[in-house]
């Protein structure tokens, strides 16, 4: 499932012009520029538009044959991917030059605190990432959908 989030309603639509400069430092942001996470971005010198990639229930071998999925669907729409986890161990992801946020675990959290009530803690946590990143979609890949 995708959802799009709209900032703003143009007035007229105009044809975006593609162009070969670098993308501006104000324009990069939550990246800097030189990022890697950047390589595929649009250089349209627009501000980057971030794509949520839930992946929250998946081990790392599952996470992995998806990379190109998530890659190519936010390529596909002219966005960057950020994928979300809730794995303890993130050195693959660092290895696999995404971006990436975490969430917890809430099956393997759940008995150091049994009275916590994680549906609530999990569903803080993510509209903590919705307002971080400022997605224009977000999409579920993972085996977790209760966003």
């Amino acid at each position: 499932m995708i959802r799009l989030f709209r900032r703003h309603r143009p007035t007229e639509i105009e044809p975006m012009q593609e162009i070969d400069a670098p993308v501006p430092e104000e324009a990069s942001w939550p990246f800097i520029q030189e990022s890697p996470v950047l390589k595929d971005a649009p250089q349209s010198g627009h501000a980057v538009s971030i794509m949520l990639v839930n992946m929250c229930g998946l081990d790392w071998e599952d996470i992995e044959r998806l990379l190109p999925v998530a890659r190519q669907g936010a390529n596909k729409q002219k966005m960057v991917p950020v994928l979300v986890v809730d794995l303890a161990d993130v050195v693959p992801l660092r290895n696999a030059g995404l971006a990436y946020d975490m969430l917890p675990n809430i099956p393997a959290n759940a008995t150091l605190l049994p009275d916590l009530d994680w549906n609530a803690y999990a569903a803080r946590r993510r509209a903590l990432l919705i307002e971080k990143w400022r997605p224009e979609a977000i999409v579920h890949l993972g085996s977790d959908r209760n966003w």
